[in-house]
């Protein structure tokens, strides 16, 4: 027998707080007794879930895209439209600049960030591009990281300033996907929520 399980109540108390603290100080930013403070978890049980902080941060980063939606029924342009405003309303977006200083001072968290964080996002941009593609809605001649940077980045953009009260944040995000849409329809397609 390994003990007693784990309560869940516990975790999701860990990750919340922790998904808070590190978008307002940044993953080198915050202590571990700042954490047991604001979740109301003990530090012994932290210290049971997370052996060091790179196991901690790495749920932190984990945890950002627990809510992302699922949009594989929904046509093309309107699964962009969930997907990248979801990104821009996202704990992510406003913690980017936070997460940029952090991974300059802790590199190693860099990995990280990009497993945890942005590949989860780029692979589910990824599927709706590509179904995009297939369904014979977009070019077949398109550049998939492209177009997804094209995508993602005002996304952000549009998050952080969100995020910190700035009216570049009031960008509508269905303009940005149509912007970039026109670039990557067939000849003759256009893009439509059916």
């Amino acid at each position: 027998m390994n003990g007693r399980p784990r309560d869940p109540r516990i975790d999701e108390a860990l990750s919340t707080h922790l998904v808070t603290l590190l978008a307002e100080r940044g993953p080198a930013g915050f202590s571990v007794d700042e954490l047991a403070e604001r979740s109301g978890v003990g530090k012994a049980a932290i210290y049971r879930r997370y052996r060091c902080r790179e196991e901690l941060v790495a749920a932190g980063f984990a945890a950002v895209n627990e809510d992302m939606p699922d949009v594989s029924d929904l046509p093309v342009r309107q699964a962009l439209i969930t997907l990248l405003e979801w990104i821009s309303n996202a704990h992510a977006s406003g913690m980017t600049p936070t997460w940029l200083v952090g991974m300059q001072q802790i590199p190693q968290l860099r990995d990280l960030y990009m497993c945890n964080v942005v590949r989860p996002r780029r692979v589910a941009l990824e599927a709706v591009l590509e179904r995009g593609r297939a369904q014979g809605e977009l070019r077949e001649d398109i550049d998939i990281d492209v177009a997804m940077t094209c995508l993602s980045a005002p996304a952000i953009h549009v998050g952080m300033h969100r995020a910190r009260g700035s009216s570049a944040g009031e960008v509508p995000i269905d303009e940005v996907v149509d912007l970039v849409l026109s670039g990557l329809l067939r000849p003759g397609a256009r893009a439509t929520d059916s």
